[in-house]
Order: C-alpha cells, then structure tokens, then sequence
C-alpha cells in the first residue's frame, strides 16, 4: 500500500514539473535564445516529429558561399531536404516540389523567399532570433502547405541598451542597429541589406565596351535590396505590441546595341520583384496559466518582368525599323489577414492551444505583347495583344489542439484544423487531423510517431525548374483543386551526454499536383493556364538518420538520408516514376570549431546520388534519316553524384577586451577542391557514331573575404 502511494505521489510530482518547466519556459523571454533551444533539445520537450530548432547565433556562424550566411542554405544541409539546382535557394522537403513550403516571418506567410534567381534568401540572419523547421508532425496552428513550416522570428530590440553590426562582403553589405527609443518601455531593431553587383560591373561593362570600340554596346546591372523593422512597446510584463516590416527588391537589366553601317539591332531586358509584408500583432498574458496574440498582417509579391527587341536598317544615315517588339509580364499576389492564438493551461495534464484565422487573397496576372514590322523586311503591320486575369479568394479557419500528459512518461499532442477556401467559381473544405505521441523511454531516450493532414489551396505557375521572377502563384480552380498530402512519421530520439541521437522514419503521399506539359517557354502561361498544366500524385518515404556531438568550443554533426521519391503522371507515363530530386542517398557532416581564443572553424561536406534528367531513350529512321526521338519514361538517366566541401575560418577581435566591440573577419571558401558538379546533360555522337551522355559542370572553387564591425 505505502509503495503503490509513493509511486502515485513520484508521478505526479513529475508531471507537475514538467508542466511547471513547460510554463517557466514560455514565461522567460529574457533567457539567452540557445540555452533554452539546448535546454528543449536535452530534455525533449517537445512531442512533434521532425521538428528542428535553430537560434540566430547559430544560423549566422554558418558557412556561405558569398561571405553572406543564408537561412535556407543551412536547411538545405538538413536530412529529409533535397537542394535542387546548385547554389540556388531550393527546398524540397520530404519529396516535396519546392512550392509547398510554408515560409513564416514574423507570423506573416512570405512568397517569395529569394533574391537573384535563388542565389540568396531573403532572410536577414542579423535579425533572426529563432527559427522552427518542421518536416512531418505539424501542429494543428499550421496550414495551407504540404511538406513543410519555416516559421522564421526576428528579434526584439534591446530596452536597455544601443548596439548592432555592420559587415561587407563580397557582394553586398549589411547593417542592424538595435536599441530603446524609450528604456524599459519600447524598442526597435532594423536591419538593411545591399548588393554591390551594380557597382561592380560599371567597370567591366567600360572594358567590354572599350575592347568593342563602342560596338556592340552592353549596359546592365543587378541590384537587390531588403529592410526589415521591428519596433516593440511594453505596456506591462504581460501586454506587449510589435509592429514588423519587411521590404524586398530585385532589379535586373541588360541591353545591348549593335550599330552596323548598313543595320542596327537593339535588345532591352528589364525585370523588377519583391515582396512586403507589415504586421501588428498584441500579446497578453490574461493570467499564470493564459494568453493570446492577436494579429492583423499584410503580405505581397509581385514581378514585372519584360523586354524590347528592335531591328531594321539604315538608309542615307536615317534608321528604318524592319520589327520592333515589346512584351511585358506581370504577376502580383496580396494577403491581408487576421487571426487570434491562445495558449491555456487549464490543469497541469493538459496546454490547450486554440485560434481562428481568416485571410483575403488577390491573384493577378497580366501580359501586354507588341509588334510592329516585320522580320523579313519593312512592314506597316501592327500586332496589339493584352491579357490577364484576376482573381480573388477567401480563407477563414480554426485549429485546437491539446498537449495531454497521458501518464508521467506519455504525452500525446491531438489536434483537429478546419479550413475553407472560396473563389468566385467554387469553395472547398479540408478537416485535417494531426496527431502525434511521445513515448519518455528513460531520461535519455524516447520515441515518438505522428499522423498529419494538410491541405494546399494555391499553386505556382512555372514553366521553369528555376525560382524566376517570372513565376506566379494562382488559386486552386474548378479544373486544378487543391493538392492534399498524408504523412505517418516515427522515430527513436537518443540524448546520451554529449551526444545528440535522432533516428526517424517517414511516409507520406500527395495528391492533386500539377506539372507543367506545355512547350519549353520562359514565360508561363498566365491566361486559362490550367491547360498546360496536367494533375497526378506523389509519394515519398525514407529515413533520417542524425547525430551531434556537442561540447562548449566544439560541435560535430553527422546526417545521413535515403529516400525514394516517385510521380504518376498518367498524361506523360502510365506507371510512377522517379522524381526529378529522387537523391537516393545523402549525407552531410557539419562542423563548428572555436580552437583558440578568437579562432572559429566552420565547414560542411555534403554528398548526394545525382539528380535525375530526362534523356531520349531511342531514336526512330525515316527514309534512311533519323527522324525522331522517343523518351521511354520520365527522369530516366541520373547525373553523376554530387560531392562539395566549405569551409570558413572567422577571427574575432575583442577591441576592449570586454566583447563590447569586436572586429571580425571572415574567409569562406564555397567548393574548396574545385569539384564540378553536374548541372546539366546532353547527349552527344562519337566518331564512331555512337551516342554517349555528356554531363557539364559550371560552379568552381569561390572564395570569399568579407568584415563586420559589431557594437
């Protein structure tokens, strides 16, 4: 009797302090960000699979290739995610197609995550304060993507005192200045980003020139931009308000004019995008065991891409136009929203988490085609064509979800999110159930399994692989529907000392997505496009295997993937195929070293089995000449293996001896043993007149220096 007594009273005194750890943890926002994301990592308080946190020192100590480190670049090293195209900023997570990813900043979805065609992400690292990536077990608050949440927070000014950074490298520099307006009471934190590519090819662009004798004359430059803001006003220790901004642009523009005695030609490119979103959002503590954030956010993206194409003769010194053509795209895409989050913890077995949402889409797509002439000669003909569309669309949902503390060693997350989506020609619902449980084998080892539903109601028109400004996002249609994924996932998490064990396992299958069958184009279709775009499903499972050594000046990580990711598409195969990143195999090592005072030494290795390609498989004779060629199946040929080794060694200089005020300098080297990867194949003839795949290779060794100020 006494024993069965002391085991109830062992229990609940456990739950109660987990229950009071759990509140101490969301009470205490003054903690430094990585002892509490070490402190949930060791402890493995939370249920979700695939759940991965990161806190802003560790994404800024990261290894880039510019000198500039880069959110979605570190994701990419992650097990579970695919890159897609080197260098660019693609995540294919979980088989996913790169566009069903939900990216949060602040709360507020973000669509266009990327500067330069993916060469860099439009996240800040000085101004990140955390972020969350899950790839399976999604919580009940999250929806409207597939495969994964990047729920990406910016930090909140200091109250106390003004300090910040500024860096520049090799091709942009950056600047974040943070501190009270009044002390105690309200703080602000900005953060500005530039590229120095305009700047540089001034010059080159003068030599080019020069070398031609004026003729061809090449112009152009590429710019970006991005401004974040976040101003904070404490009414008490439990009522907050934050105001965020964010600003991002891309201009890019090439020309060139040749004048010849007798002709002249000119080409004109110009394209223009970038995204916004501003948010207000009130957080208040009701009491010890309740709060609630209430926000209103708007969002856009939009593109204005286009070009000019004039070409004729001269005749007695006057130019007579033959053709001059003049085609302009435009895409644009606008969120306005609301929504309320509450967090109650009623007893100590149960945290309650509920909200209600409700946003208003705008999708618009518009061309506007030109042309006078004609290429064979002069010509009085005029060709005039405007088109576009325009769309809107309602989005209101609810989500509970509870964290129940079955018994002292199992917690269960269950959780139920409702949601519509309404256009002018049709609505749809989606109930998703998520689900996950946690199994606390012993202090150091537990397990866990999750069952997710989510829903997507809008698609990205692409004719392209590439993140193009040229690309658009339209809603969901009578003829293209939502896409719906299913994902069960589970896995055994080990924390013995040092060392950090995760081994999980996934499946999951995709339905109502759409690949592009149109002809090869730049622009995509943007008028009635769900006519080149044909509807099929996806699955994808593998597993996941991490480990993490973790010590004060030294931190090791290994990751190793295998994966099968397979598409049916019955209007291109009538079987599944592999997908395009169906990386069978991956691994990563990640390391971070500080070996003398000052000294830091990052680098990742990364190894993958090559993407996959579509090459003709036979080819057809007519009349003695080859006629045609014939694919036997989609994503048919692998390209070679991928292997890249980074490496960054920065030097901290403590001005004063007191870390106020450090000098830092940074050396990255992106591709240290110059290996070419493949980026892309074709198929060529030997002298012998037999056909062979020829893979190219197009990014070397690049190295960087750059040098930031912080204070």
């Amino acid at each position: 009797m006494i024993s069965r007594y002391i085991s109830s009273l062992t229990a609940a005194i456990f739950v109660a302090a987990v229950s009071l750890n759990a509140q101490i943890i969301e009470k205490k926002d003054t903690l430094d960000t990585s002892y509490v994301t070490a402190v949930k990592e060791k402890i493995r308080n939370t249920t979700q699979t695939g759940l991965m946190r990161l806190d802003g020192a560790k994404l800024r100590n990261t290894v880039s290739a510019f000198g500039t480190p880069d959110i979605i670049k570190s994701l990419q090293m992650l097990p579970g995610v695919a890159a897609g195209n080197e260098l660019m900023s693609g995540l294919y997570v979980h088989g996913g197609d790169g566009n069903d990813n939900l990216f949060l900043l602040d709360g507020v979805p973000l669509y266009n995550i990327s500067h330069f065609g993916g060469f860099f992400s439009s996240f800040n690292t000085d101004m990140v304060e955390s972020l969350d990536f899950y790839k399976s077990g999604f919580p009940a608050r999250y929806g409207g993507r597939l495969s994964s949440v990047v729920d990406v927070e910016t930090k909140e000014g200091d109250l106390q005192n003004y300090h910040g950074s500024f860096s520049l490298g090799l091709i942009d520099g950056r600047a974040q200045v943070e501190g009270p307006i009044w002390k105690d009471m309200t703080s602000f934190n900005v953060g500005l980003r530039r590229s120095w590519l305009d700047v540089i090819t001034v010059p080159v662009l003068l030599y080019v020139n020069h070398k031609n004798d004026g003729n061809p004359r090449t112009s152009g430059g590429y710019a970006m931009w991005d401004f974040n803001a976040r101003v904070t006003h404490k009414f008490s220790k439990d009522s907050k308000i934050n105001a965020t901004f964010y600003w991002g642009r891309d201009n890019l523009r090439a020309g060139i004019d040749r004048n010849e005695t007798e002709s002249f030609m000119n080409l004109g490119i110009r394209s223009n995008w970038g995204s916004m979103t501003a948010s207000v959002a009130w957080d208040a503590k009701y009491s010890p065991k309740a709060h609630g954030k209430l926000m209103a956010y708007y969002t856009r993206s939009d593109s204005d891409v286009g070009y000019t194409f004039d070409v004729g003769a001269i005749e007695d010194g006057k130019q007579n136009r033959f053709i001059y053509l003049d085609d302009d795209n435009l895409c644009d895409v606008q969120d306005a929203g609301v929504k309320y989050d509450a967090d109650w913890y009623p007893n100590s077995f149960h945290h309650v988490r509920a909200g209600a949402s409700a946003a208003w889409h705008s999708y618009r797509t518009g061309r506007e085609y030109n042309q006078k002439g004609s290429i064979f000669g002069p010509s009085e003909s005029e060709d005039k064509n405007s088109m576009g569309d325009r769309y809107f669309a309602w989005e209101p949902a609810v989500y509970m979800e509870d964290e129940i503390f079955l018994a002292y060693n199992f917690t269960l997350n269950a959780g139920l999110r409702a949601s519509l989506f309404g256009t002018s020609s049709k609505s749809w619902a989606s109930i998703e159930p998520r689900a996950a449980l946690k199994w606390l084998i012993t202090k150091d080892i537990c397990a866990k399994l999750s069952y997710t539903r989510m829903s997507q109601y809008i698609h990205m028109v692409s004719a392209m692989y590439i993140d193009l400004p040229t690309n658009s996002w339209m809603p969901s249609t009578p003829q293209a529907g939502p896409m719906r994924s299913d994902q069960v996932a589970g896995g055994l998490y080990f924390t013995p000392g040092n060392f950090k064990i995760n081994l999980e396992g996934w499946y999951k299958t995709m339905d109502g997505m759409l690949a592009y069958n149109g002809a090869n184009a730049f622009y995509p279709p943007l008028v009635n496009w769900e006519k080149s775009f044909t509807s099929g499903s996806g699955k994808s499972y593998g597993m996941e295997f991490e480990t993490t050594y973790s010590i004060p000046k030294l931190e090791i990580s290994a990751y190793y993937t295998l994966c099968w990711s397979w598409r049916q598409f019955d209007a291109f195969y009538m079987f599944p195929f592999p997908d395009r990143n169906d990386n069978r195999h991956k691994v990563n090592l990640v390391g971070n070293w500080n070996f003398a005072r000052g000294w830091f030494l990052s680098f990742n290795w990364n190894w993958h089995s090559g993407n996959r390609i579509t090459m003709p498989s036979h080819a057809v004779r007519k009349d003695g000449d080859w006629y045609d060629t014939v694919y036997e199946s989609p994503y048919n040929a692998k390209l070679p293996d991928y292997h890249r080794l980074d490496l960054s060694l920065d030097y901290k200089w403590d001005i004063n001896k007191d870390g106020r005020r450090l000098l830092c300098f940074n050396l990255s080297i992106y591709n240290v043993y110059n290996h070419l990867n493949a980026s892309f194949a074709m198929l060529e003839q030997d002298e012998n007149g037999k056909y062979y795949g020829m893979a190219y290779g197009l990014i070397p060794i690049i190295p960087t220096l750059s040098v930031s100020y912080k204070f």
